[in-house]
């Protein structure tokens, strides 16, 4: 099963890599009649291993920074993978 897609890739807005994690951002907005509108960042973060550093290359090693940068938002949550 050689072309299955990482699932840190998998409904992701955006991946990036930090020392120890790669990060998946699922962006969305809330939407608020009474308050304000937020931007909010759904993030996993996956430890890095050689297995998944190696798809994280696989998939983006045309980029100009390797490992990206994280997207901005007014609030976010984080999981944990190991």
């Amino acid at each position: 099963m050689r072309n299955r897609i990482p699932g840190f890739i998998v409904d992701a807005t955006n991946v990036y890599r930090t020392k120890d994690f790669i990060v998946k951002q699922i962006i969305g907005v809330l939407y608020d009649s009474e308050e304000q509108n937020i931007v909010l960042s759904r993030d996993t973060y996956y430890f890095r291993t050689r297995q998944r550093d190696s798809e994280y290359e696989a998939v983006y090693r045309n980029r100009k920074h390797i490992d990206g940068k994280r997207l901005p938002t007014m609030t976010y949550t984080r999981t944990y993978v190991y």
